[in-house]
């Protein structure tokens, strides 16, 4: 009788460990019982100054994309300049190299992307809501040399076009009216991924280019509470940034939106925790209309001339973020949300002592043991078989795996 009592004692603490909410200790509503990001975290209200780095020259009066492509940072003007883009020093505001994209068109470049072999530019910018030419070039890295002024031919470049699955009427709209505009790319899980700008209701589509047809297939939408101007993706893809502002203060303000934790293996981008920084007003930081990363959780954001009545308040300029405070480099998107895959963990609850099932994969080069805040409590390089862990006070802890610098395992334990 006691067996059977304990059993479906287990299978109810089991249960209860087994459930979604809000994993992250910095949001207002965390769970320390949730083992599944359902992405209802709430955070406070956050402020960051970006800092400034340098002036850009006038070639780059209107930015309105930045990326890191190869070992260079790449930049670009809307509609209204040539067909080029210019190879840049974010730190220095240094043009290295210009580069002339033969026979294209610029009608509303808005933003530029990378995947380490192609740039992509998106040309979808659509104040009006009427444009039947949207559509993305494509520049293999490979065709740009480096001397300062480079010239890509019309036989080296391709033109990707696509239309939004959803809509159907093309009449001219004002531009407060817009909801088929967009200024926000990453290229991400093999696919353009686009976030929309919307002056009607302040929110975001997020897109994703189906090259086959040429369909932007709507995969999901997010109350964004501003104009969405520009993305990027970090380094080890577990962070999307959205960049953007918002007309509607007497002083608008610049904010950015962090992306993490989604369900792996999806693109399912607004289903996980969803951040928002802000950053200031217009008129700290001018008009900002692109973000780049060049580290996991550290880039620069760009603002193109920024004038009021004619005259310049904030000149073209780069300044750079850090926003690892808020996402730290051992959470984020991909990583292994179920044990069973690296190992399994027993008795769970526990009071003194835990053991370890390895998978076929053999013992993790490294395990480490976080409390509640997510602080690391214990770090072991050679992992046993049997851990005494009488040392920790009762409560919830995450064990995580790691092995060649990729965590391969997590999982969520009670102490008694």
């Amino acid at each position: 009788m006691k067996c059977k009592s304990l059993f479906f004692l287990l299978l109810w603490v089991n249960t209860a460990i087994a459930q979604s909410g809000c994993p992250d200790p910095q949001a207002t509503n965390y769970n320390a019982a949730a083992t599944s990001n359902d992405g209802s975290c709430l955070y406070p209200i956050t402020s960051y100054t970006p800092i400034f780095e340098a002036n850009l020259p006038n070639d780059l009066q209107e930015i309105s994309g930045l990326t890191q492509g190869g070992s260079k940072w790449w930049g670009h003007n809307d509609s209204g300049y040539q067909e080029e883009f210019f190879s840049i020093d974010p730190e220095a505001g240094n043009i290295f190299q210009k580069v002339t994209v033969k026979n294209a068109k610029n009608r509303d470049w808005e933003d530029i992307a990378s995947d380490g072999i192609n740039l992509y530019v998106g040309d979808f910018g659509n104040n009006n809501n009427d444009r039947q030419n949207l559509g993305i070039y494509i520049v293999p890295l490979f065709w740009i040399g480096n001397s300062n002024s480079e010239t890509v031919q019309d036989t080296e470049w391709s033109f990707l076009p696509f239309s939004y699955a959803d809509q159907t009427n093309f009449t001219t709209q004002p531009e407060d009216s817009t909801v088929f505009d967009c200024e926000a790319m990453i290229f991400c899980n093999d696919r353009i991924q686009l976030f929309t700008k919307s002056r009607r209701n302040y929110n975001t589509v997020h897109y994703v280019v189906n090259p086959t047809s040429n369909v932007a297939e709507k995969l999901e939408i997010f109350d964004a509470q501003g104009l969405i101007t520009g993305a990027s993706l970090s380094p080890d893809g577990k962070l999307i940034a959205l960049i953007g502002y918002d007309l509607r203060p007497f002083i608008p303000t610049v904010f950015c939106w962090l992306l993490w934790d989604w369900p792996s293996g999806t693109n399912q981008f607004f289903a996980g925790n969803k951040r928002r920084i802000e950053l200031g007003t217009a008129l700290q930081i001018g008009q900002v209309e692109s973000v780049g990363f060049s580290g996991d959780r550290s880039g620069y954001i760009s603002n193109e001339n920024t004038q009021f009545n004619g005259v310049t308040i904030v000149g073209e300029s780069v300044r750079s973020f850090d926003f690892s405070p808020w996402v730290p480099a051992s959470v984020g998107t991909g990583e292994a949300a179920t044990s069973e895959q690296a190992f399994e963990i027993y008795p769970n609850p526990f009071s003194q002592t835990v053991q370890f099932q390895f998978s076929s994969e053999g013992k993790p080069d490294l395990l480490r043991v976080k409390n509640q805040l997510g602080q690391t409590v214990l770090t072991l390089e050679e992992v046993p078989e049997t851990l005494d862990l009488s040392f920790l006070p009762k409560g919830f802890y995450v064990l995580e795996s790691w092995r060649e610098d990729q965590l391969v395992g997590q999982a969520k334990i009670l102490k008694q």
